[in-house]
């Protein structure tokens, strides 16, 4: 598979905090990128990077041939090639569920308002909502809500989909809601990247699960090898703490 987006040798700080160090990695197209790592190490922070919300200070994350990190003249077009979905949601409160999802294609993409809520619609209907049409975001429930909020990211038909701890915020009955959209996600070929601590989810859906540790990739692989047998001492630690935490 070719790499839809492409890490190289990326650095962040925040003054005199290094948030991350030497991020290497390759996102190939139609494959599942899952972050993990303690609070703090630098999941977040990378998808906010690659969504253009925060500059790097060195190295280039690349969207097929295109620089982000060098092209912020474009920036919102940039953001309308790669969705991201927050675990606080954000929706805008005073718009019903169809306008929170056609404002973007309307003004970012210049699309008719009736394409754009045919889309709207037609994507309802596909992951079971589309009775919440004209609801306003207070009226739904968490997992509705979270739902909504990666429709609207799907709305804009982004070529990349970045996921930030999407379920952290729900109550645990309602995670499974979001978890089920995922994996039709993928089911559908979607590239995601999605920061995680549903360490059974991530060993469901994962292509590829990413360690990161202090801000730097400590050790990747597939579910199976990663999961089963991780390499470094530092992996082992994180996997067994987060099994006794559950």
């Amino acid at each position: 598979m070719s790499a839809l987006l492409r890490y190289e040798s990326v650095y962040k700080a925040y003054g005199p905090n290094l948030v991350l160090q030497n991020i290497n990695l390759d996102i190939p197209e139609h494959s599942v990128t899952c972050l993990i790592g303690a609070s703090g190490c630098g999941k977040s922070t990378l998808l906010r990077c690659t969504n253009l919300l925060e500059e790097i200070q060195h190295g280039s994350i690349y969207l097929r041939e295109t620089d982000l990190a060098a092209s912020h003249k474009d920036a919102d077009a940039l953001r309308a090639k790669i969705g991201m979905v927050f675990q606080s949601y954000n929706l805008f409160p005073h718009m019903n569920v169809i306008k929170n999802i056609t404002l973007a294609p309307v003004r970012v993409r210049g699309e008719r308002r009736s394409d754009a809520e045919d889309r709207a619609r037609d994507l309802l209907q596909r992951f079971g909502l589309l009775d919440k049409a004209l609801e306003f975001p207070d009226r739904l429930s968490g997992g509705q809500q979270q739902r909504i909020a990666i429709i609207r990211a799907l709305a804009m038909q982004p070529e990349v989909l970045l996921l930030d701890e999407v379920t952290s915020a729900l109550d645990p009955e309602m995670v499974g809601e979001v978890m089920d959209i995922i994996i039709e996600l993928k089911s559908l070929n979607m590239t995601m990247i999605m920061a995680t601590h549903q360490m059974g989810f991530a060993s469901q859906i994962a292509d590829n699960v990413v360690f990161l540790d202090r801000g730097a990739v400590l050790e990747q692989g597939h579910p199976s090898s990663f999961f089963g047998n991780p390499q470094h001492e530092r992996t082992r630690q994180f996997l067994e703490r987060v099994t006794m935490a559950i």
